[in-house]
C-alpha cells in the first residue's frame, strides 16, 4: 500500500471520528445561522420534489419534512409495499400533503425511464428538487436483470446520472431548483478508478470483489458527476453531500456488529437535516459542485500528509471526461451485448452452486485427451496448493481403461520439481468420470471422483472438477492464453457454478528448455 492510499484510509477514518458521528453533527450545528429556515414556517406550497429510497432513513426523514411543509413529493421505491407503509406515515402527520410513490428499481434502466415518464405524466414541467438517495452496498458482487452490478448501477450509472439527465431539462425550467446526490464520505478512500473496476467488469479471474471498494468507487464518481453537472447546467444548483455516520438500516445491513466504530452515530433526522436545507434553502446560498456536510461545502480529498488534499484521490480532466462518455453510453443501451447475457449465465450459476459436479455430456476421445496439459487456474488439494509450473501428463491405457497421470509442480521459487504420480480408471462410455488413486509409496486404494466438467471442441482447454465442488483444474494445452481465451474459459467456469474469484492463478516461470522438455 503506498503512502496515498494509506493516508487516504487512516485520515478518512480520523477526520469522520471528528465530523461524521452525532458528536460532529453537535460541532457544526452550534455554527447555523439563525434564525433558521428549517424551523421557521416554512411553505412549500407548489414546489414539487423527487425523492429516490424514500421509504427509510435519510430518504424517508427528507420526505417526511418537506411533505409536512405542503410541498408535492414523489417517492421513488423498489418495494411499492414499503414505500405505500411509508407514505402512509407521513400522511397520518401530513394529512393534507401531497405524497405520491412510483415503484422503481433505480439500479435498472428500463425502471429509471418509466419512472420518469410516469412523473412527467403526473406534473407539468416542473421539478423544484431532485434527491438522488437510493442505492445498496452489498458484500457480494450481484448483477442486475439487465447485466449491471448492483452498487456501481442504482448509485451511479441509472439511480444519478440517467434519473439527473432525464430530469435536467425539467429542472432547467424550474426557477431556482436542484440535485442534491448523497455520496459518501467512502469516496475519500479513492478515486475513480478505471471503467472495468468501477463496473466490476474485470475479466481477470483473480480480481476479488470488494463491496466496500465498489461503493466508494461510485460514491467518488456522484462526486465528479455532480461538479461536472454544475458545470454544464448553470441554472440548476447540483450539489454532492454527505449525512455523515447514521443510524439508518441500510447501515445495519451493510456493516452489522463493525457500526460500533462509528458511534455515536446520527439519528436519522440528525443525518438528513442538512440534506432538507440544501432543498429548501435559497438557491444563492447554494454552492454549485460542492460537497456539503451539515450545511456546509467540505473539502473533497484528505488523503495528503496532515489531512492536506495530495494527489492521490483525483481524476484528470481527462479521466471525468471519459468517465461521464461512458455513463452517457451505458445508459443509453449502448452496453456491451453480453452483459444481459452474463447476468443470466451468473444466474444459472448460482443455481448451480446448490448442486454437485457433474461430468459434462458430450462424451470425449480419450486418446485425443491425453497429452500434456498446463493448469491455468485451481481450488488446489493439499499437494498443489502453493505451487508454481503445474502440468499433467495423460498416457492411456486402452485394454484396461487407466489413465496414467504424472503431475508435475515446483515450489514458489521455481528451483525445485515435485512428481506426483496418479492412476484413474474410465468409469463411463462417454471417458468423462474417471476414479482417481494418487501414488504415496504406492497407489492408495482410494477411488476419487474426478469429472471431466468441461472439454472444448478442439481439446484446447478443459475443466476438471470433483462433486462437492472443493477442488478444481482449469487448464489448457499452452502454458498461457490470450485474453480473448482466457475469458471465454473465465466464463465457463462461471456456466459450472463456480465463484471465479476463489480460483488461483497458477504461477508459471519457463524457459524455452524447460517449456520444450517439460
Amino acid at each position: 500500500m503506498g503512502f496515498g492510499q494509506f493516508a487516504a484510509t487512516s485520515q478518512f477514518y480520523l477526520y469522520g471520528r471528528n465530523h461524521f458521528t452525532q458528536t460532529g453533527w453537535q460541532k457544526h450545528k452550534a455554527r447555523y445561522g439563525q434564525p433558521d429556515i428549517l424551523s421557521q414556517e416554512l411553505d412549500l406550497s407548489g414546489k414539487v420534489y423527487m425523492i429516490t429510497g424514500a421509504n427509510s432513513g435519510v430518504g424517508k426523514e427528507v420526505a417526511q419534512y418537506l411533505a409536512s411543509r405542503n410541498a408535492t413529493i414523489y417517492m421513488i421505491c423498489r418495494s411499492k409495499q414499503r414505500a405505500d407503509a411509508a407514505r402512509d406515515e407521513i400522511l397520518a402527520s401530513a394529512p393534507r400533503s401531497k405524497v405520491h410513490v412510483i415503484q422503481a428499481d433505480v439500479g435498472l434502466e428500463a425502471d429509471v425511464r418509466r419512472c420518469w415518464r410516469e412523473f412527467s405524466e403526473a406534473e407539468e414541467g416542473r421539478l423544484d428538487g431532485l434527491l438522488c438517495n437510493a442505492g445498496a452496498l452489498l458484500n457480494e458482487k450481484t448483477l442486475t436483470s439487465e447485466g449491471v452490478e448492483v452498487t456501481f448501477a442504482s448509485h451511479l450509472l441509472f439511480g444519478t446520472y440517467l434519473l439527473g439527465e432525464l430530469a435536467m431539462p425539467t429542472l432547467e425550467a424550474t426557477a431556482g431548483s436542484r440535485i442534491a446526490v448523497v455520496s459518501s464520505g467512502g469516496m475519500y478512500n479513492f478515486p475513480f478508478p478505471s471503467w472495468e473496476a468501477a463496473t466490476s467488469t474485470s475479466t481477470d479471474p483473480t480480481a476479488k470483489y470488494d463491496g466496500q471498494c465498489a461503493y466508494g468507487y461510485a460514491k467518488r464518481g456522484q462526486v465528479l458527476l455532480c461538479e461536472r453537472w454544475a458545470e454544464l447546467h448553470p441554472a440548476v444548483a447540483v450539489v454532492s453531500c454527505h449525512p455523515g455516520w447514521t443510524g439508518t438500516p441500510a447501515v445495519e445491513e451493510a456493516y452489522g456488529s463493525s457500526k460500533k466504530y462509528l458511534e455515536p452515530m446520527r439519528t436519522p433526522w440528525e443525518g438528513a437535516e442538512g440534506i432538507v436545507w440544501l432543498l429548501v434553502a435559497p438557491a444563492d446560498k447554494i454552492q454549485p459542485g460542492a460537497f456539503y456536510l451539515d450545511r456546509e461545502p467540505q473539502v473533497k480529498h484528505i488523503a495528503g500528509p496532515f489531512f492536506t488534499e495530495g494527489s492521490y484521490t483525483k481524476n484528470t480532466p481527462h479521466e471525468v471526461d471519459a468517465m461521464m462518455e461512458k455513463l452517457k453510453e451505458w445508459s443509453s443501451g449502448s452496453r456491451p451485448a453480453d452483459l444481459k447475457a452474463f447476468a443470466e449465465a451468473q444466474a444459472l450459476a448460482k443455481q448451480a452452486l446448490s448442486a454437485p459436479l457433474a461430468a459434462m455430456e458430450r462424451p470425449i476421445e480419450i486418446e485425443r485427451f491425453m497429452g500434456r496439459w498446463y493448469v491455468i487456474y485451481n481450488i488446489p488439494t493439499f499437494f498443489d496448493k502453493g505451487t508454481a509450473n503445474n502440468v499433467e501428463n495423460y498416457s492411456y491405457e486402452a485394454a484396461s481403461r487407466r489413465v496414467d497421470i504424472d503431475f508435475t509442480y515446483t515450489d514458489m521459487t521455481f528451483t525445485k520439481t515435485s512428481l506426483l504420480k496418479q492412476r484413474a480408471a474410465v468409469k463411463n462410455p462417454g471417458n468423462t468420470q474417471w476414479a482417481l488413486s494418487p501414488k504415496i509409496g504406492v497407489y492408495l486404494p482410494t477411488s476419487i471422483p474426478y469429472l471431466i466438467a468441461d472439454c472444448a471442441e478442439d481439446y484446447a482447454t478443459c475443466i476438471i472438477g470433483v462433486p462437492d465442488r472443493k477442488y478444481v483444474w482449469v487448464m489448457a494445452r499452452a502454458p498461457t492464453l490470450g485474453p480473448e481465451a482466457a475469458e471465454a474459459l473465465t466464463r465457463k467456469v462461471q456456466l459450472l457454478g463456480y465463484d471465479v474469484a476463489k480460483l488461483v492463478a497458477i504461477p508459471q516461470k519457463w524457459t524455452d528448455q524447460k517449456l520444450a522438455g517439460a
